[in-house]
């Protein structure tokens, strides 16, 4: 059905070209490499299209009409048609208008060389070269100062988006998107924490990036103050394609199919099999106790998981946990086995056109993602409509109407969740192949009929290989286990502006983001740790609306010019959720939660709501000197009237020297000093948070929901007022030999004050915690933007290097408080944490401990001794990031390459800890059968100060105390499982092919484009063992834990561009 509706649409635009005349061609530098979004028009009319990413285009035009062909930072031309099909042009560089016009807060164009604060635009062609189903993944590597995060959940997962460092200990410290002038909301729903859970996946996985025409990075609190406290950490504002004016129907085909596989990182140990201390004459239970393989089908049962400290694979015959007898030998590779190679084909169609007066654009677009975890999927259909009208001189219109509709299912379960099936891979017995786990083959994973298992299990429950019910069965938890999440969602625009004069104009906009969510998640009856099975649905509702009125002037006086707005916004806020669960179910199989023995209904409720005025007024002398003020008042429903009001001002000024001075060397082409001072307010509270409400709580009297206190243990604090952040920037832009060469520099100086935070207060109140004001951090930080064209000719090479550092300090919390639990993983011996005086996110855990001399103190066995209290051992936030991308052109061949990278962040590997604890970890094998030395003291006792009294200690290990050793570690001192999460990866490769014009000719195609493609293809450099150094397993603020993540993937495959 989708070939045929593509083939529908081919022979339809076929038909309507053979009634046009279509002039094509190229538009090229002087060096012949392609220029992408030049800007066709047919002088005196509003016909017009843009240069694909090669530099091609074509338009409808008559024979006695003149094309005009202009692009930011190039001389305009003009050329006329007349009876010629193939125009091909070359336009010279302008120097002076170098990146003329920026989209900025508000959607306000402003000139490049106004700006005073860094603004960073990515051209929306750069995010569907090799696509992310993430936008926010998308932009990793390629805006400095941006630091971008994927938690390892699959392909449906959140990502983390940090500008300029974090700003806030209570928030999440993700920036705003707005999509052409309306907010979106990017709520994330889900997390792992300590005993594990589900990343949900956040708001940025309902976008379409065929869509989107530009994304521009707002970093400073000036660059955003207009938005008010929702741009508190930087705003992403994306801009989204509009139609244009033609003869017929423009049609867009894309179809892009890459493959998905496994990027293994794993090099465990393949000597030792699974067994444990057995007497070494199973029939005397007095004979010496020795690691041995099992020999009996409980034994085999007993060992399953986690337990490879047997004897030395040697290939004889062994019984395992299903009584069959297979060889002691390694089983190969288990994660070839389970893992598939996946795939996602994503294919877009893209109708356009109009009249000189009013143009349309009609988008659909299918993505399907098949995982690489078997029966995980996740599927996202588009659709998108847009209309942009101009009536007279004066009056304009665009409206814009954007649908989704997202279904994943079998998220998978991360960190040390039950369902986790990494975890359930790994810690197989390497003895076992995982295909014999798979059992009744119409129920994959259940217990088959005949079969009898040590735990005696029935016929369809789960097939477990080890006495252990929280390692599960990886076949039963993939297609037995339901996480199922359904997304419908609109985004819905209508602007209006009318000129009254030719400098005077008003405008009125009106925006919703809307969508109900629903998640279906089982754990199916006959499970190992939730016999009697579990069953969670939940539907989410979010709505806003947001209302805004602008007027403005844009006027010169002489060699003065004015440019300056006022306005005022309104944004309305509704959410909803339902929650009903239920364990054990009556009816075996039967799996609806009013089936079950005992339920559990949740209910929330919010509305909310922000009024706000704002302004802005630019002055500029002669085009070189600029001087911008703006300010935004914002009036928060959250908050008490006595303290809901908040003003945020901004001031900047920029001067473009090369423009005032004429004298200057002829090697600097252009040259820009700028500076801007600015506030940010955030009210990092939800509704009613203020005051004291009531709501249904629980089950109650009789498993009837009663009416109570809505706030828990947190007691309301009616005197909360917005946090306030304040940003100091400064920067020069320059340019040399004619923009061949440029550098972009900024430094940045910011600080957060009242920020919000939870207090413990007396117990006598009623309550335990109560949120104030107090908290207070700062960043400073440098952004470097390097770019630089070596090779300009008929081989053109095109590079930018752009780098950051933050470094970000925790200066104050709570009254006499001096640290703050963030979050914990599962083995509860490591905290993040944020501590007065050090960067954001400490990791804090046990070292071993040392007397006064440094020597490592051991227990009597050979145990390390872990140190008395907890240290620092790391910070899990990156000190530098960047990357380096790297263009190269050749006639109709463009090769694009992204090198990413992040050095100075730390990161704790739990997938380590519990791989050395299991004797699978290569650091295992180190006198593994015995004689392994420790050296250094034991404690003998205390002197009469109760000060410890050492003596030296040097113990030759055994087998058993070799395994405790190793088992202990992870348990005893943390700092031997804390590694440098630097690394550098290629991120991206996009290898691209043109046909040319004069070969499209006799075809309905007026371009036509095949790239191979290929996404995070390989780690050049990391320090860590087993995992991906990025495999951090939550978006939260608690970041540098790793606890068996979803597999790294990589992708690779082809890209198909056709116009008609």
């Amino acid at each position: 059905m989708r070939t045929l509706f593509m083939l529908i649409c081919v022979a339809f635009s076929h038909s309507l070209l053979a009634q046009q005349r279509v002039v094509s061609g190229s538009v090229r530098d002087v060096s012949g490499a392609g220029l992408p979004g030049v800007s066709i028009l047919v002088k005196g009319t509003t016909v017009g299209t843009t240069t694909d990413v090669q530099g091609r285009y074509s338009i409808a035009a008559a024979g006695d009409a003149t094309l005009q062909f202009s692009f930011i930072g190039y001389v305009t031309q003009e050329v006329a048609v007349g009876n010629r099909s193939v125009i091909d042009m070359i336009l010279e560089e302008d120097i002076q208008q170098l990146g003329e016009v920026v989209v900025t807060a508000l959607g306000i164009e402003r000139s490049q060389k106004a700006l005073q604060s860094t603004i960073t635009k990515v051209p929306g062609m750069s995010l569907t070269q090799a696509r992310e189903n993430n936008l926010g993944s998308s932009i990793q590597g390629r805006v400095a100062g941006v630091n971008v995060s994927s938690t390892g959940a699959g392909p449906a997962g959140s990502s983390r988006v940090i500008i300029r460092g974090n700003k806030s200990v209570g928030s999440n410290n993700q920036p705003l998107y707005v999509i052409d002038g309306i907010p979106m909301d990017n709520t994330q729903f889900g997390r792992a924490g300590v005993w594990g859970g589900t990343d949900q996946g956040d708001g940025m996985t309902s976008l379409n990036p065929e869509d989107i025409e530009s994304v521009t990075v707002l970093k400073g609190a000036a660059a955003a103050a207009l938005y008010g406290s929702r741009g508190g950490y930087g705003v992403i504002n994306i801009v989204t394609k509009r139609g244009q004016a033609r003869k017929g129907v423009g049609i867009e085909f894309n179809s892009n199919y890459v493959f998905e596989h496994y990027l293994n990182f794993s090099d465990l140990q393949r000597e030792y099999g699974p067994g444990g201390l057995a007497n070494a004459d199973p029939n005397d239970p007095n004979s010496p106790r020795v690691y041995s393989k099992p020999i009996s089908q409980e034994q085999a049962y007993g060992w399953g998981s986690g337990s490879m400290w047997g004897p030395k694979l040697d290939g004889t015959p062994v019984v395992q946990f299903d009584g069959v007898l297979r060889p002691y030998s390694y089983a190969g590779d288990n994660w070839k086995r389970f893992y598939q190679t996946g795939h996602i084909w994503t294919n877009s169609l893209a109708l356009s056109g109009g009249s000189e007066k009013q143009t349309f654009r009609f988008s659909f677009s299918d993505m399907d993602n098949k995982a690489i975890i078997p029966n995980e999927t996740f599927k996202r259909r588009n659709l998108s409509l847009s209309t942009n009208g101009k009536y007279g001189e004066r009056l304009t219109f665009n409206a814009k109407v954007m649908y989704s509709n997202e279904k994943v299912n079998n998220r998978q379960m991360i960190s040390d969740s039950p369902g986790n099936a990494p975890q359930a891979i790994w810690s197989l017995p390497n003895t076992l192949n995982v295909n014999d786990l798979k059992g009744d083959p119409n129920k994959p994973g259940a217990v088959a009929p005949g079969v009898t298992t040590p735990d005696l299990k029935s016929v369809g429950e789960e097939f477990q290989p080890a006495d252990n019910n929280w390692l599960q069965n990886p076949w039963w938890v993939a297609y037995q286990f339901k996480n199922e999440n359904i997304r419908d969602r609109f985004i819905t625009s209508g602007t209006l502006r009318y000129n009254i004069l030719k400098w005077w104009w008003v405008q009125g906009q009106i925006g919703m983001d809307w969508y109900t969510r629903n998640n279906n998640s089982l754990v199916p009856q006959g499970t190992g740790y939730q016999r009697g099975g579990f069953k969670n649905e939940t539907s989410n509702f979010v709505r806003e609306i947001n209302m805004e009125w602008m007027s403005g002037v844009d006027k010169e006086f002489g060699k003065f010019r004015l440019n300056a707005f006022v306005g005022g916004n309104q944004m309305k806020r509704e959410s909803e959720s339902i929650n009903v669960s239920g364990e054990n179910f009556n009816i075996p199989f039967y799996t609806s939660v009013t089936n079950t023995r005992s339920q559990n209904i949740g209910y929330g409720y919010g509305k909310s709501g922000v009024n706000s005025l704002f302004g802005s007024a630019e002055v500029s002398f002669n085009n070189y000197l600029f001087i911008t003020a703006t300010a935004r008042n914002d009036w928060f429903s959250v908050l008490n009237p006595a303290n809901n009001s908040k003003l945020y001002p901004s001031l900047g000024g920029s001067f473009v020297f090369t423009d005032a001075f004429k004298n200057l060397p002829e090697v600097l082409s252009y040259g820009k000093v700028r500076a801007a001072w600015g506030q940010v307010a955030t009210a990092n509270v939800g509704a009613y948070s203020s005051r004291i409400t009531y709501g249904l709580i629980g089950q109650g009297h009789l498993g009837l929901p009663m009416a109570g206190f809505s706030g828990g243990d947190n007691i309301p604090n009616p005197n909360l007022s917005p946090a306030l952040s304040t940003e100091l920037e400064f920067g020069a832009d320059l340019r040399f030999f004619q923009g061949r060469l440029g550098l972009e520099f900024t430094y940045y100086n910011q600080k957060t004050t009242d920020d919000i935070l939870s207090a413990s207060i007396s117990r006598s109140s009623g309550f335990l915690t109560t949120s104030v004001n107090i908290g207070e951090l700062s960043n400073k930080g440098i952004e470097l933007l390097i770019t630089a064209t070596p090779v300009q000719g008929p081989v053109t090479w095109d590079v930018s290097l752009n780098l950051a550092k933050n470094k970000n300090k925790v200066i104050r919390l709570s009254e006499g408080v001096t640290e703050v639990n963030v979050e914990e993983p599962r083995t509860r011996t490591v905290y993040i944490k944020h501590i007065v005086g050090y960067p954001f996110g400490m990791i804090t855990g046990y070292r071993q401990k040392t007397d006064d001399h440094g020597n490592l103190v051991y227990e009597s066995n050979g145990s390390p001794v872990r140190s008395d209290v907890y240290e620092i051992l790391g910070n899990g936030v990156a000190d530098w990031t960047g990357g380096l991308n790297n263009s190269i052109s050749w006639k109709r061949i463009r090769l694009d390459a992204l090198i990413d990278f992040k050095f100075g962040g730390d990161i704790y590997s739990g997938t380590n800890v519990r791989l050395t604890q299991w004797g699978l970890h290569k650091q295992t094998l180190v006198d593994r059968e015995g004689g392994k030395v420790v050296k250094g003291v034991t404690q003998t006792g205390t002197d009469a100060n109760g000060k410890p009294i050492y003596e030296d200690f040097t113990l030759t290990l055994d087998q058993e105390q070799t395994r405790r050793y190793w088992s202990n570690l992870g348990e005893r001192a943390q700092e031997n499982f804390i590694y440098d999460a630097s690394f550098i990866k290629l991120r991206q490769i996009s290898l691209e092919y043109s046909l040319p014009v004069k070969l499209l000719t006799k075809t309905p195609f007026t371009n036509l484009a095949v790239s191979f493609v290929g996404r995070n293809l390989a780690i050049l450099f990391k320090n860590i063992e087993n995992v991906d150094p990025e495999s951090n397993y939550t978006d939260s603020n608690a970041q540098g834990l790793d606890y068996f993540g979803m597999p790294t993937t990589r992708t690779y495959g082809f890209n198909l561009r056709v116009t008609f």
